[in-house]
């Protein structure tokens, strides 16, 4: 079993014809980092560290950060198995509207009510400047839960501008713009099963 996290930072881009993407998709790919395969092979590893982590705890909670932590949130949770029932949260938070980047982003809880006592995972795609994931687990501590941790799919290390860290993470991947597995541009991309990278020339206009 490969020791996570996955350390694809040197990692040569492969070309997108090799993996049947739509041909739509292949003149925005400037190539895959991830394929597929890897991802869910990495996901299962996380679900039976996490079940280890969590086995017998009916008060484990994880939250799916949403919207890009979607497809990871429910690929993961197929993978827990704590032999004892137990809920999940959701939480929407974005720092993009419509104009520039906040550091502070906007929260939005769903049942906050139950994360008293609880032991919070927060399942999140990507790891990046910090201030997304520092913000909810700040908020999350005012609803008195018993424990916060984080799982990240993807870590990108090398822009860390917070001091935030997962306890689970799946790869340690590039300062490159990544689209696919539920991350996107502009709202498009995010059924791409790979992890792929975005050409420069379309996010640069």
């Amino acid at each position: 079993m490969t020791e996570l996290p996955i350390d694809v930072r040197n990692r040569e881009l492969r070309t997108a014809d090799q993996f049947g993407i739509k041909e739509t998709y292949q003149s925005d790919l400037e190539g895959v980092l991830i394929p597929r395969a890897e991802i869910e092979d990495c996901v299962a590893q996380l679900g039976s560290e996490i079940s280890a982590e969590y086995h017998s705890n009916p008060d484990f909670y994880p939250i799916c950060v949403l919207k890009g932590a979607i497809r990871f949130f429910v690929d993961l949770l197929r993978e827990v198995d704590l032999g004892v029932p137990y809920s999940e949260g959701v939480v929407h938070s974005s720092r993009y509207h419509a104009g520039p980047t906040t550091d502070t982003p906007t929260v939005q809880f769903f049942h906050e009510e139950q994360i008293e006592g609880k032991d919070v995972l927060l399942v999140e795609d990507i790891l990046d400047e910090g201030y997304t994931l520092a913000t909810l687990r700040d908020r999350i501590e005012e609803f008195d839960p018993s424990s916060i941790r984080i799982v990240t799919l993807f870590d990108k290390t090398v822009n860390r501008e917070v001091a935030v860290d997962s306890a689970f993470t799946g790869f340690t991947v590039p300062d490159e713009f990544f689209i696919g597995y539920g991350l996107d541009y502009d709202e498009q991309y995010r059924d791409l099963r790979h992890l792929g990278v975005l050409d420069p020339e379309i996010f640069r206009g």
